[in-house]
């Protein structure tokens, strides 16, 4: 599919379903949530969120995934659970072992969240902080709203990164200025509306009929229906 020319609406429109609203600084947490995944940037922002008080304890989650391609500084054994590595590293940053809490399951977002209920108790929490890449907000923060099982303040604590072939971190305010991470971000924005229409994540409610037509096709292309 040829990428669409974009208007200023539908841009703004993108850029708040796959990045979110931005919320200032961030407040403590009850705990910090940390999605599955091979960059370094998960238990380095972590650490950071940790050791600057934002939360009292971690909850990893990841397991092994046959199809997913690691990140380039990724040295352990493909089959590794991504998990035990964040977890390992939470520790040699510094973080205590007795508040890590690590689930080893899951192959993707929604099991991340489903399979981390097995192994900390999320009903005497009432705020989460959620590390994830930049434009992961949108998805991940969907899927633990749908998926957690009770109200609660849900705080995104992103990191910005590269996209595909990428020498530049593509954030929230740059993406949509070069073809290759604008097709990203757009199939991005078109997994969260298929899988919200699925029940997978809280759906996506306001959006244009303009973009929800595009997001339509675009998750049609990808098998995303």
């Amino acid at each position: 599919m040829d990428l669409p020319t974009l208007s200023r609406n539908m841009t703004d429109e993108i850029t708040r379903i796959v990045f979110g609203i931005p919320d200032g600084n961030p407040k403590p947490c009850d705990v910090i949530f940390i999605f599955g995944g091979s960059h370094p940037g998960l238990w380095q922002k972590a650490a950071e969120a940790y050791f600057a008080g934002l939360g009292k304890a971690i909850v990893v989650t990841g397991g092994y995934k046959p199809t997913a391609k690691k990140h380039f500084t990724w040295i352990d054994n493909i089959k590794t659970p991504e998990s035990h590595v964040i977890k390992r590293e939470l520790i040699r940053l510094g973080v205590s072992e007795n508040l890590i809490y690590c689930e080893d399951k899951s192959t993707n977002s929604l099991e991340n969240v489903i399979f981390a209920k097995d192994v900390f108790d999320f009903s005497r929490v009432s705020s989460v902080l959620l590390v994830c890449k930049c434009y992961g907000v949108g998805r991940q923060c969907r899927t633990f709203k749908q998926n957690i099982g009770k109200p609660m303040e849900i705080i995104p604590y992103p990191f910005n990164t590269i996209v595909g072939n990428k020498t530049y971190l593509v954030t929230r305010e740059n993406w949509m200025h070069d073809g290759e991470s604008r097709y990203f971000i757009l199939i991005e924005a078109a997994k969260i509306y298929a899988y919200g229409n699925k029940g997978d994540l809280e759906p996506v409610l306001d959006i244009s009929d303009e973009l929800e037509l595009l997001l339509m096709q675009y998750a049609h292309e990808k098998g995303l229906v």
